[in-house]
C-alpha cells in the first residue's frame, strides 16, 4: 500500500525567545487596557439598556492582542464575537493615539499608513452604537462589518452570526493569498463550540492539502454557549486533531501573553514559507457569559466561575511587566487611565452622532450598477425617505 505525504510538512516549532522584544510589550499592554475600557464601558451600558446586547471580551486580551500583534501590513484578520483586542491592534497606531506612553523608534512602518487612530476609533465606535458614523453608516449595530483597505495595510473581513461558516472565509482568503502569489497570512478566530460544525472540517481538510497560510485561532473558554468541554468533544485537546489534516497544531495557555505571541510567530513562519496551516487552540476562562444578561454565565457550577475570574489575564500580565522590570507600578496606573480616558472620549462623541437616515438603508448593501440605482430609488420612493 502506497501512502502519500506532503512534500513539505509542518516544520518543528522553533525555540521560544526567553523574553518578548519590549516594543511589543508595550503595545500589547495598551492595546489589552485598551480593549478592557472598551468592554468594561459597553458592559456598563447593557446592564442598564443603553444598548442592546454586548457581547464581551475579557478574558480573551492576551490571546487576541497576543496573535494580532505578530501580523504584518496586509495580512488578513477573520474575526468573531469576543476579537476586539485583535481589532484595535490592526486598525490602531498606538504611538499617535498615546505619543505618551510610547518610546522613539516605537513607530512601525504599518504605523506610517493607517489613517489617524483617533478618527477610525470614532468610526469603531459609532458602528457599536449603530449611528451614521459608523462603518455601515447605521444598517448594523455591531461588528458585523469589513474593512477593506489595502492602502492602510487593513484587511479585516468581519463575522456573520453564524459562526462555524467564518472558518471557510478565512480559509478563502489564505486560498486567494496563494493564487495572488504573495506571502501574507490570516489570523482567523472562532470559538470551541464551532469546531463541532461542519465547516471546521472542511475548511481544515482543504488548508492542509493546498498548504494555505492560514492560522486558525480557537479561543477555548470551555463552554461554548452553555455547554461543558466533556460534552463537546472526545479528543483530550482540539489540537490534537490537526495532525489528520496534514496540519501544524499546538496548545498553549491562553492567558500566558509570552506563549500566545511566540506560537503565533512560529505559525506565521510556517505560513509565509509554504509550509501551510496552523491550528492553534488557546485554554482560556470563561469570565464572562455568551452576552450580557443572557443567564449562560449562571449555569456554569459557582464555584468555577470564582476560579475563572481569579484568572484575569490583565493582572497576570501586568504582575509579569513589574517582575520583569518593563513597567512599575506608576506606568501600569497611566496606561489603565489612559485607555479608559481614551474610550471614554469615543463614547462620549460616538453618542453625539446622528441617527441613521432610512433614506440610506440600501446604499451600502448594493454594489453600484444601474440596477442597484434603480433599485435603491424605488426603495426611497416607498419609504417616502
Amino acid at each position: 500500500m502506497v501512502v502519500s505525504t506532503h512534500s513539505k510538512p509542518p516544520p518543528p516549532p522553533t525555540a521560544v525567545l526567553a523574553d518578548t522584544d519590549p516594543r511589543v510589550l508595550r503595545r500589547a499592554h495598551f492595546f489589552m487596557r485598551l480593549s478592557r475600557a472598551w468592554d468594561s464601558r459597553f458592559e456598563a451600558m447593557a446592564r442598564v439598556g443603553r444598548i442592546g446586547r454586548w457581547y464581551s471580551a475579557v478574558g480573551n486580551e492576551c490571546t487576541t492582542v497576543g496573535t494580532a500583534l505578530a501580523l504584518g501590513a496586509n495580512d488578513s484578520l477573520s474575526t468573531v464575537h469576543r476579537d476586539l483586542g485583535a481589532v484595535l491592534t490592526t486598525y490602531l497606531d498606538p504611538t499617535r493615539l498615546a505619543p505618551a506612553l510610547f518610546e522613539d523608534g516605537d513607530q512601525t512602518a504599518w504605523d506610517v499608513l493607517r489613517p489617524p487612530p483617533q478618527a477610525l476609533l470614532d468610526t469603531l465606535a459609532n458602528q457599536v452604537f449603530g449611528r451614521r458614523g459608523g462603518f455601515t453608516r447605521g444598517v448594523d449595530r455591531s461588528f458585523h462589518y469589513g474593512l477593506i483597505k489595502p492602502e492602510w495595510g487593513i484587511r479585516h473581513v468581519g463575522m456573520i452570526s453564524h459562526l462555524g461558516a467564518m472558518i471557510p472565509v478565512a480559509a478563502g482568503l489564505a486560498l486567494a493569498n496563494v493564487q495572488d502569489g504573495t506571502d501574507r497570512a490570516v489570523l482567523g478566530f472562532i470559538g470551541e463550540g464551532a469546531t463541532s460544525q461542519g465547516d471546521f472540517h472542511e475548511a481544515l481538510n482543504l488548508a492542509g492539502v493546498m498548504k494555505l497560510p492560514l492560522i486558525l485561532v480557537v479561543e477555548n473558554n470551555r463552554y461554548a454557549f452553555s455547554t461543558p468541554l466533556s460534552e463537546q468533544y472526545a479528543c483530550e485537546k482540539l489540537s490534537d486533531r490537526a495532525p489528520g489534516y496534514g496540519i501544524a497544531g499546538e496548545t498553549v495557555d491562553g492567558l500566558d501573553f509570552d506563549a500566545v505571541h511566540a506560537a503565533m510567530n512560529r505559525a506565521i513562519e510556517r505560513a509565509r514559507t509554504g509550509y501551510g496551516a496552523t491550528l492553534l487552540e488557546c485554554m482560556l476562562p470563561r469570565m464572562r457569559g455568551h452576552a450580557e444578561g443572557d443567564g449562560s454565565y449562571e449555569m456554569i457550577p459557582a464555584a468555577e466561575r470564582e476560579e475563572y475570574l481569579k484568572q484575569d489575564p490583565l493582572v497576570r500580565f501586568e504582575a509579569s511587566l513589574l517582575a520583569r522590570g518593563h513597567a512599575d507600578q506608576q506606568r501600569v496606573e497611566r496606561v489603565t487611565a489612559t485607555a479608559r480616558d481614551i474610550i471614554e472620549d469615543a463614547v462620549e462623541r460616538a453618542l453625539l452622532t446622528e441617527e441613521p437616515s432610512l433614506a440610506e438603508a440600501t446604499r451600502p448593501v448594493f454594489a453600484p450598477g444601474e440596477v442597484a440605482t434603480a433599485f435603491a430609488r424605488q426603495s426611497t420612493e416607498v419609504t417616502g425617505g
